[in-house]
């Protein structure tokens, strides 16, 4: 109980979650899940945004948030995240996987390693039943639930190398040392205009609901 309540701990902390609903007269900003664009497949872009969050803000790593001209968004890794001010260039598609799980390693040689397959029933209820909305400028980009956006998620993918965290986390009464894994509904968007907008993500879970607002700027 100890190991499988500090992956529900992990769980409640990685949210947002996007997808295109009932606005597919214009073209929406999200790029189709099932395409290479920018260089990397879909997938292979949200692990490495994922993996960047991690580095940064648990591995205490300085590490650079472009990778090809796409910039990776920070995210909050727990509870309902505060408003981030993000500056791009124009012409820059940027990542923010919306919805993702991460499995980790802990200090207590008894207390094995997370497993994507063992909590694979966990991770289906949780995403599937995830009530997700998108706004990006006042434009519904998703609304509804998880199970309606199985073609944007992505993993469980393994990271190349194990993310050593700066400090030991508490996962109650346990301390996870290293993120391994990552699963989740990922985001890659197309360039945005020149000028001022906003980005909100809001999810209701079964374990708790989140909201977290990008102000983004694209300047010259």
């Amino acid at each position: 109980m100890r190991h499988f309540r500090g992956v529900l701990v992990v769980v409640v902390g990685i949210l947002l979650v996007r997808l295109p609903a009932s606005s597919q007269s214009k073209t929406s900003p999200l790029v189709p899940p099932q395409s290479n664009a920018f260089g990397l497949p879909f997938d292979e872009w949200n692990v490495l945004q994922v993996q960047w969050t991690i580095e940064t803000q648990l591995g205490g790593q300085n590490v650079s948030p472009t990778v090809r001209n796409v910039q990776f968004l920070p995210g909050a890794i727990f509870g309902t995240g505060p408003a981030f001010n993000v500056i791009l260039r124009p012409g820059t598609p940027f990542v923010s996987a919306p919805l993702f799980l991460f499995g980790e390693r802990y200090d207590d040689p008894n207390v094995p390693d997370d497993d994507p397959v063992a909590l694979a029933d966990l991770i289906d209820a949780f995403v599937q039943t995830a009530e997700i909305e998108t706004v990006l400028d006042g434009r519904v980009l998703l609304n509804g639930a998880g199970s309606q956006f199985e073609q944007y998620m992505f993993g469980p993918t393994f990271f190349d190398a194990p993310i050593a965290y700066a400090q030991p986390q508490d996962r109650g009464g346990v301390n996870a040392v290293a993120a391994l894994w990552v699963v989740g509904i990922g985001s890659v968007y197309r360039p945005l205009p020149v000028g001022q907008h906003t980005l909100v993500y809001t999810l209701n879970t079964i374990l708790g609901d989140s909201q977290f607002t990008y102000n983004i700027t694209v300047v010259p």
